[in-house]
């Protein structure tokens, strides 16, 4: 079964709200939609939007937060290449790839050292696909880590599909986002 879920939170003290998207196969022909009341309409805001074919790079060893990424991703119309470690993403990286996404906390290599070598791998600004860390990490040190290494980015996890359209939005009109640590 495929399926995605996220939690996403107002703040401390202002409650959660778990959401999940669940594949469950096509529904009978027998049946017509007027008769599948039970079934919730996605909302408004929740529709694909305007990014098609973006190439993205995901880098991230927890394969759930990876698959949660491209999932979001996907959603909102990009083309995704996901990785697994810092080795495969150095070595699949490519002019290609608009916005590579990467957990800091890898590992051997860390997203740091990543960052840097994709400087080293991309002299030309101009084709270098823009670095965003993702981290659970608070820390205004992760933050200003990132920023020293030439990161573009830098956005907290657990992202929503609101938070990524946001920050895809923001990325591609910009070339840099960090979020409030």
């Amino acid at each position: 079964m495929e399926g995605h879920i996220w939690i996403e939170s107002e703040g401390l003290g202002k409650g959660s709200t778990a959401i999940f998207m669940v594949k469950i196969g096509s529904i009978p022909e027998r049946l017509n939609e007027s008769k599948l009341v039970f079934m919730p309409k996605v909302p408004p805001n929740h529709g694909p939007t305007a990014f098609p074919g973006l190439k993205v790079l995901v880098m991230d060893e927890n394969g759930v937060s990876r698959k949660v990424t491209k999932g979001h991703l996907v959603h909102l119309g990009c083309d995704v290449t996901m990785v697994s470690s810092s080795e495969e993403c150095l070595r699949v990286a490519s002019n290609e790839h608009k916005i590579v996404f990467m957990d800091v906390c890898t590992p051997g290599m860390d997203g740091y050292e990543i960052a840097i070598c994709m400087h080293e791998k991309f002299t030309k600004r101009h084709e270098r696909p823009i670095i965003v860390a993702l981290t659970g990490n608070t820390d205004k040190v992760t933050k200003e880590s990132c920023m020293r290494v030439g990161m573009n980015g830098v956005i907290l996890k657990p992202v929503s599909l609101d938070k990524m359209r946001s920050v895809l939005s923001d990325l591609l009109e910009h070339r840099v986002l960090f979020e409030a640590i």
